[in-house]
């Protein structure tokens, strides 16, 4: 007599689930979520978003999703370097997506059928995934005990909100150090701050040791270090002065001596027109950023950027490059206009 079909169907479910289990975590990415358009990271609708954290890998974010059961119905990735971001959605599928040359991320839709295999695999896995800092701490955030501690600027369980700019920061006074991630940043960005006046310099160069002789996708990503000499990056200095009305204002010196140039109502357009920059007006035609201008460098085909050794927004003359041309050799004697710090307002 044969046994019911309950007990001869028990042996097989065990064996797939073990099969499951050895194949890793791999098996939760295959048999649960589909591939289904590539997208721009930097353009999304908020009001689609359950979540947005840095994690260690396509499976992780996965493991994420299917942590909130049917309120997460897809994810996206986006790598850069070596961070790796994702997003869990309410949604099935993604408003507004469509690749672009330098934030194009991928999105997953979730697969409904297979929920009770995974909530199996879920119960032997997700305890060990979600204890490690990359998941839970956000934006820098180090994991201590059970914890995150956040870096300056960033806030939450998970240090998952940061300020907009330095004039967001409250109880510090004089200069240093901020995170900030307004809405539209992939990652949160380290700026020098003067938190007196609420700037935020999208560019500092205090020690002449960083390179700005740098490619166009260099100066749209940014590079250094804000402890130091740094551009912020031409694609975040886009979404930052498009924030609210901002000044720029630029911080020289000149034999020796402070030579500080505001540009007003500063504005740097997007990646569609080559991050021009547009102002109202200036106090000083001096050193001039060229109102109208996209920004080049010296693979843009720009006889400026070459001749001078720097990405900048140049007109019919070379001479704005100064700004951030070589620094002089002679460290301390400023011979020639050398950029110290380039502040937004």
């Amino acid at each position: 007599m044969k046994p019911p079909i309950q007990n001869r169907l028990i042996p097989c479910i065990l064996v797939f689930f073990q099969l499951a289990l050895c194949s890793g975590y791999e098996s939760i990415e295959i048999y649960n979520f589909s591939n289904l358009y590539e997208c721009d990271w930097n353009i999304y609708n908020n009001t689609e978003i359950l979540k947005e954290l840095r994690v260690k890998s396509k499976v992780s974010c996965a493991i994420l999703c299917l942590q909130y059961e049917m309120s997460c119905r897809g994810f996206e990735l986006y790598r850069m370097s070596s961070v790796t971001s994702c997003r869990l959605f309410y949604t099935a599928s993604r408003q507004n997506c469509a690749p672009s040359s330098s934030s194009t991320s991928s999105f997953y839709r979730r697969k409904i059928t297979y929920e009770m295999t995974t909530s199996i695999i879920l119960t032997t896995t997700i305890t060990e995934e979600l204890t490690t800092s990359d998941i839970l701490c956000q934006n820098g955030g180090t994991l201590t005990g059970s914890t995150c501690s956040c870096v300056f600027g960033c806030s939450g369980q998970y240090c998952q909100t940061c300020i907009n700019e330095c004039k967001d920061a409250t109880g510090v006074s004089g200069t240093g150090i901020a995170w900030i991630k307004p809405s539209g940043f992939d990652v949160a960005k380290q700026v020098w701050c003067n938190f007196d006046h609420g700037v935020t310099y999208f560019q500092v160069r205090k020690f002449g040791n960083v390179n700005f002789n740098r490619s166009f996708a260099e100066y749209e990503n940014g590079f250094g270090d804000a402890n130091g000499d740094y551009w912020l990056g031409n694609r975040y200095v886009y979404i930052l002065t498009n924030l609210r009305g901002f000044n720029a204002g630029f911080t020289l010196m000149k034999s020796g001596n402070s030579v500080k140039i505001y540009y007003y109502d500063f504005v740097v357009l997007d990646s569609t027109a080559s991050y021009a920059v547009q102002y109202s007006s200036t106090s000083s035609a001096s050193y001039p950023a060229f109102n109208g201008k996209a920004f080049q460098a010296y693979d843009t085909v720009s006889a400026c950027a070459l001749s001078i050794g720097c990405g900048w927004w140049f007109g019919s003359t070379c001479s704005s490059g100064s700004l951030n041309g070589p620094y002089p050799v002679a460290y301390g004697v400023y011979s020639g206009a050398t950029t110290t710090w380039i502040g937004i307002y």
